[in-house]
């Protein structure tokens, strides 16, 4: 359950919010199962903060710093998240089916069995991720960094992969999209 007074510090508004994150920066904001939905967060200061269980559905968290955040088992379908850092975020289980990472850092994150259905991730960086037994079906990965990624198990079903550098990626029992079990070459040709 989320802390009634850090909950009340963010209804206070992103500023007020980021004025209390600079003058106590060892402070671990606790918005455990917060309903957040639909709230504008743009450019807010949610760094290592417990966002477990939180409901995010249609918040705008665009260039938001979330790095070293705990969102396991959020709710961030339909989130914008265009821009934010998520580096080594914890996102393991998280629901994100439509949501906008586009540009987004996730260096080292952990969305082990998260479901990134219909998500957008064009040119998000992903060096390191874990992404084991993701579901990413129809996902649009273009031109994202996947460079030493692990989707031991993933479902990529119809997944967009054209541009993606996967070097070094783990991509054991991984169901991948036609076009790149074709061979690298045919589907490069094919974009």
């Amino acid at each position: 359950m989320a802390n009634p007074t850090h909950l009340d510090r963010l209804h206070q508004g992103v500023d007020a919010w980021n004025t209390w994150r600079d003058a106590e920066p060892d402070t671990r904001p606790d918005l455990e199962d917060a309903d957040l939905s639909g709230r504008n967060l743009t450019n807010i200061n949610l760094k290592r903060a417990n966002l477990q269980g939180a409901r995010l559905h249609k918040t705008f968290l665009t260039v938001a710093d979330l790095e070293d955040a705990d969102l396991t088992g959020a709710d961030l379908t339909k989130t914008n998240l265009t821009g934010a850092h998520l580096d080594r975020a914890r996102l393991r289980r998280a629901r994100m089916q439509h949501a906008d990472l586009g540009f987004a850092t996730l260096n080292e994150a952990d969305l082990t069995g998260a479901d990134l259905s219909d998500a957008h991730l064009l040119e998000a960086l992903l060096f390191g991720a874990n992404l084991r037994g993701v579901v990413a079906r129809r996902a649009k990965f273009r031109e994202a960094i996947l460079t030493g990624a692990d989707l031991t198990g993933a479902d990529l079903t119809d997944a967009d992969l054209i541009g993606a550098t996967l070097d070094g990626a783990t991509l054991d029992g991984a169901s991948l999209p036609p076009l790149f079990n074709q061979g690298e070459e045919d589907w490069k040709r094919e974009a």
